[in-house]
């Protein structure tokens, strides 16, 4: 097997926003789009209605979106916006065709928009790409990371809905859990993946996806050809990034992950092809233990504005 895994970072990529409403509405006023901070507010009136921002409106029963994978994902409390999204009348497009060297600013205009007009119209919109239903708030934060819903990877429900009764000590007691990420082709990566992971492990494994995603993503603003080592140290600074966090979040040494490509558009993440043991394994031994603690992180002012 090769010991370098080679990729190409598109020029361009698309990414959509989708609002469901029961509006029958074309046009969004210039002026709800004014409500926007800066600098998204200047930055939608320009580019409103070109390819790098499009608003397009369609009947629900004929849309080219499906919401059905948003619905999916949501919890029992989420029962009235279940039924708004399946209700809904109409879907609005917002769609931004976005080069490598707009990105994530593209992006991040493209949601803020669909987020204004959510809000305008009293809707729910959903990032086509991850399944996420977008949060009430009506613009972007000054600062860009990548904690900020632009991953959408997420831990199964198996100990909440009962079906796993493995014991937290049991290091390999099963492989129920998969995760693969959602979003990151928009930033011009393939998305990531680990397999036959222990529900012991779960959170661990995800945090690791997370701060591969992190340590890959500078290269999303290099299009062309890309050729770099399996063996992919991660640090504490690429975690603390992902949180846009300033300090690092262990200062021991990098913990490596191996690279598989398992098609163009998809990397298997897993442990050294030298580690002795199992995956379930490297997740319990080789982790440090903010990999195992850490949901969620609040915002760090002093993160590195992109």
């Amino acid at each position: 097997m090769s010991e370098s895994i080679s990729l190409t970072v598109p020029e361009q990529t698309t990414s959509c926003f989708v609002v469901a409403t029961d509006e029958a509405t074309h046009d969004i006023p210039l002026g709800a789009l004014r409500r926007l901070s800066e600098p998204f507010a200047t930055a939608a009136t320009e580019r409103l209605g070109s390819p790098s921002l499009a608003i397009t409106s369609y009947p629900a029963a004929h849309s080219p979106w499906s919401l059905d994978h948003a619905v999916s994902d949501l919890d029992g409390d989420d029962l009235d916006l279940e039924d708004r999204l399946f209700d809904a009348r109409r879907h609005i497009g917002v769609t931004a065709e976005v080069a490598s060297t707009d990105r994530p600013y593209g992006l991040r205009l493209a949601r803020a928009v669909a987020r204004c007009v959510a809000d305008h119209l009293d809707a729910v919109a959903v990032d086509i790409a991850t399944g996420q239903v977008l949060s009430e708030r009506t613009s972007e934060h000054a600062l860009f990371r990548l904690a900020d819903d632009w991953l959408g990877a997420r831990l199964p429900p198996h100990r909440n809905g009962g079906r796993c009764k493995v014991s937290d000590d049991d290091i390999d007691g099963c492989e129920c859990v998969e995760l693969t990420t959602s979003g990151l082709t928009r930033f011009g990566l393939p998305e990531l993946q680990m397999s036959r992971v222990s529900c012991a492990h779960d959170l661990a494994a995800l945090n690791v996806l997370r701060t591969t995603a992190q340590h890959l993503l500078p290269m999303g603003n290099r299009p062309g050809g890309h050729t770099f080592p399996r063996l992919l140290p991660l640090t504490g600074s690429d975690f603390a990034a992902y949180w846009g966090a300033g300090d690092p979040m262990w200062s021991d040494a990098p913990v490596e992950v191996r690279l598989t490509q398992l098609s163009p558009q998809l990397l298997d993440v897993g442990p050294p092809e030298d580690f002795p043991g199992t995956l379930n394994e490297w997740l319990w031994d080789e982790l440090p233990p903010v990999l195992y603690d850490l949901l969620s992180c609040g915002r760090d002012q002093a993160s590195t504005e992109t």
